[in-house]
């Protein structure tokens, strides 16, 4: 399959510890997609190892397990196929600033293009799949995606914020890191950000509380302007208390049919749990009130009430741009 074959590629969005693994791992269990692996995330240049994928539609033992990014794995866990963010291969595709940066009103080069449509296209014919799915984490970059991909689709997987900077300010990758003092990607918060952080004495917890503010709105702006028809949000909460019915909101979403395989994977290999009553125990008053004058708008905004862990409203895909 050739890089002019690539047809509505699906890009998973949303900020790091919202469940976009969970979600990717069960939508990456459908036969019809491919994905980058960690195989190829080893071995960026070498997209043939994509081969190797395969394996993963044969046997359900050779599909690696779904862990969460502050467990070590089991170096026998580590030989089974698994999706991948795999950010090497989108750096060598795309550059550096393609992992640290918004990229707002950013196209890709020539270049850029080049590179990233012919490596999904190889990955396509080693996996020997029609469509492909990934996952990026993060400011959404959906202008600089959609100048690579123009008919991608895009579904943002949204958690309540105050669960999201529980987590950030738990998990190593973040707590161990220069993201607890400085911002994790550049171009996109504001001078009038920065200054609440300063507010906020450059406390670690209201960074991450103004970053998930950021890319949750940036996502939209970008979404609104430059992919309306093509743009969905998910919210982590309604997954799990709906996971099949989500489930299939989400392959139509995506122009997909409902796949057994991916809803066999759902119910045998991922237990589900609503991880986010955490946050109202683990903040004291004065946190919470701090996370509330940050996010509490953009938290309404999407159905988080002040005092529940769980969103109001239907649980279902959400199309903010397309009429009902």
């Amino acid at each position: 399959m050739g890089a002019s074959l690539i047809e509505k590629p699906i890009f998973l969005l949303g900020m790091p510890r919202s469940g976009t693994t969970l979600l990717f791992h069960v939508l990456a269990a459908r036969p019809d997609l491919a994905w980058f692996s960690q195989h190829l995330e080893r071995a960026p240049r070498f997209p043939a190892v994509s081969v190797v994928s395969r394996l993963a539609d044969l046997t359900p033992a050779a599909r690696r397990a779904i862990g969460r990014s502050d467990q070590h794995r089991p170096w026998l866990e580590k030989l089974r196929v698994g999706p991948s963010e795999a950010y090497t291969v989108w750096e060598r595709c795309c550059g550096r600033r393609f992992r640290y940066d918004f990229l707002l009103g950013t196209s890709a080069t020539a270049d850029e293009r080049r590179r990233a449509r012919s490596t999904v296209g190889r990955v396509l014919r080693y996996q020997g799949k029609p469509r492909f799915a990934a996952k990026i984490t993060g400011p959404a970059r959906v202008e600089y995606l959609t100048s690579i991909f123009p008919d991608a689709r895009f579904v943002h997987v949204i958690r309540d914020g105050r669960a999201v900077a529980q987590s950030l300010m738990r998990v190593h990758f973040w707590r161990d890191s220069w993201r607890m003092h400085e911002p994790a990607w550049t171009g996109g918060l504001s001078d009038a950000d920065l200054a609440e952080w300063e507010r906020f004495e450059r406390s670690p917890l209201a960074l991450a509380a103004i970053q998930w503010r950021v890319v949750v709105r940036s996502a939209r702006e970008e979404a609104a302007g430059l992919a309306p028809d093509r743009y969905a949000e998910i919210r982590y909460e309604d997954f799990v208390a709906s996971p099949h019915r989500l489930l299939n909101e989400l392959a139509a979403t995506c122009d997909l049919g409902p796949s057994p395989k991916s809803s066999a994977f759902l119910d045998s290999r991922i237990a589900l749990r609503d991880m986010n009553f955490q946050w109202r125990e683990r903040f004291s008053d004065h946190e919470i009130a701090a996370l509330d004058a940050i996010m509490g708008e953009t938290l309404a905004e999407h159905g988080y009430g002040a005092d529940s862990a769980q969103p109001g409203g239907d649980p279902s895909i959400r199309r903010p741009f397309v009429p009902a």
